[in-house]
């Protein structure tokens, strides 16, 4: 009988290592395959960064040449106005002093 628990004692041990080495097995297995899906998704997530920042990129570029061209637009409109206006207050000047010469020569 204590043969017979002896024998089964060391079967059980041996079976608990066997089982354990297996767990170690599967684990590592398991931490194989989590890092390679982590690195197959860290460079998803690379390349959807740089995609995102070459679209952002193109966007911002493309919207600063439309503002740009708006602006110098704007420029050019603003640059008559400033021209007309100087003539409107030249011409405005020389009927006050025609007028004064007119009036000086009347008296």
């Amino acid at each position: 009988m204590k043969e017979d628990i002896l024998s089964l004692l060391l079967y059980m041990e041996s079976e608990y290592h066997s089982t354990v080495k297996t767990a170690v097995k599967e684990a590592e297995a398991y931490v194989d395959n989590s890092r390679k899906e982590q690195a197959v998704y860290i460079k998803q997530l690379k390349k959807d960064l740089l995609f995102f920042e070459k679209t952002q990129s193109e966007m911002l570029e493309q919207t600063l040449l439309t503002e740009s061209s708006k602006m110098e637009e704007e420029a050019v409109g603003l640059k008559r106005q400033m021209k007309v206006r100087q003539e409107e207050k030249a011409d405005q000047i020389s009927e006050l002093l025609k007028e004064e010469v007119l009036s000086l020569l009347w008296r």
